[in-house]
């Protein structure tokens, strides 16, 4: 949005904010490229036959996914590396592919888990009607609020994310804070709507869960007081939005340090929720109203896999997570991934490669070039000469 607004209404601070917001997004691409190969080697050895039921009842709405997955790699890379080299109006659009193929692999895997759920098409295929069941997993009624909550709770993170970004030092912005705040404000106030209606729905569609999250009686596994942590940090988020809403209002103000919060907490209750809705079928894998069918019914049946290994797998993978968070750190805040500096991407990329230069402007500096050009290796190498 802020690369689309910076082309068609020509403000090119908004160029330097979408510029500086997309690293983000790429370090985060790698990672859950790397994670997501890693969950599907994990579930392919210890469920193959979740796996292979998955495959087959739900093969369409997989396909739409790994499709969105092979459209959005290539467009985060063509959207990086072409910018300022073709038009500004043809890079929007190459950023609205990626975009909207963000959107779609959510679309097809939120299926699954809408299935472990409320397996409506499912228990057509157990019933052997698996030609029905393959079309019918679209309808699953528990989907669409599903999906929507998946998807308005990333906008939601998305926006405190950049808020909290620049907020770091190096990073300090108003305005860009701003713009990153409203926007989490906003998605979140959409989840008021959509995060209660998901567990009203729980209620009619999966009783069990909804006992669970809710700590009541018959519950198999109380996530109760998971479930009370999040709204305590929900109320949080609100009330830190709020203060620091009233400190940078429209872009003018400073940025208070307790921003820094926003994000991670935001993070922290997006953990929470994903916790809580799959933990919270335990113990049970794939949920039918008041019971279900264990994990051993889908484990591999050709190798007894002891809890140590389990555990063993758990924590490597809980370390990837730790080391990915070290690794973003350094990678945003040590410049890792180098940018050309604001004054000339401001004054240079806005416009467009093919739109000629104003008369007033000034050309640059020998500074600015060096400094532009910095994070080639082969110009240290020519300086270096040079200066000998």
């Amino acid at each position: 949005m802020a690369r689309f607004l910076a082309w068609f209404r020509h403000k090119p601070d908004l160029e330097v904010m979408s510029r500086k917001v997309f690293k983000i997004l790429i370090i985060h691409e790698l990672f859950s490229g790397v994670w997501g190969t890693i969950i599907t080697v994990v579930l392919a050895g210890f469920f193959p036959t979740l796996m292979a039921t998955a495959t087959d009842i739900i093969f369409l709405p997989i396909l739409i996914a790994l499709s969105a997955i092979l459209i959005r790699i290539p467009t985060i890379a063509l959207f990086w590396y072409t910018w300022g080299k073709i038009r500004p109006g043809l890079h929007t659009l190459v950023g609205f592919v990626m975009a909207v193929s963000g959107f779609g692999v959510p679309f097809g895997f939120r299926y699954i888990f809408a299935e472990l759920t409320y397996p409506y098409a499912l228990a057509m295929a157990m019933q052997g009607m698996k030609d029905i069941a393959r079309i019918a997993v679209f309808f699953n009624p528990l989907y669409p609020w599903l999906v929507l909550h998946t998807w308005f709770g990333a906008l939601s993170i998305g926006g405190f994310i950049v808020a909290s970004f620049f907020t770091i030092k190096g990073n300090v912005n108003p305005k860009f804070a701003w713009i990153g705040l409203w926007h989490g404000v906003l998605f979140l106030a959409v989840q008021g709507v959509l995060g209660p209606s998901y567990l009203v729905n729980l209620n009619s569609r999966a009783p069990l869960l909804y006992s669970n999250i809710l700590g009541q009686a018959g519950s198999t596994f109380d996530v109760a007081p998971l479930f009370a942590l999040k709204l305590s940090l929900i109320t949080l988020l609100v009330l830190a939005s709020v203060n620091v809403w009233k400190r940078i209002k429209r872009g003018y103000g400073v940025v208070p340090k307790y921003a820094l919060v926003l994000g991670p907490v935001a993070i922290v209750v997006a953990m929470i929720g994903e916790f809580m809705n799959d933990g919270g079928r335990y113990p049970y894998l794939v949920l039918s109203g008041n019971s279900g069918l264990r994990p051993s019914i889908f484990m591999n049946v050709y190798t007894q896999i002891p809890w140590t290994t389990l555990f063993a797998v758990v924590g490597v993978l809980l370390t990837f997570v730790g080391i990915f968070m070290v690794t973003a750190y350094y990678a945003l805040n040590k410049r890792f991934l180098a940018d050309m500096p604001e004054t000339i991407q401001a004054k240079d990329m806005s416009r467009g490669p093919l739109t000629p230069p104003n008369a007033s402007d000034s050309p640059p500096s020998c500074e600015d070039v060096f400094s532009t050009l910095e994070h080639a290796h082969y110009w240290d190498m020519i300086r270096a000469f040079l200066l000998e």
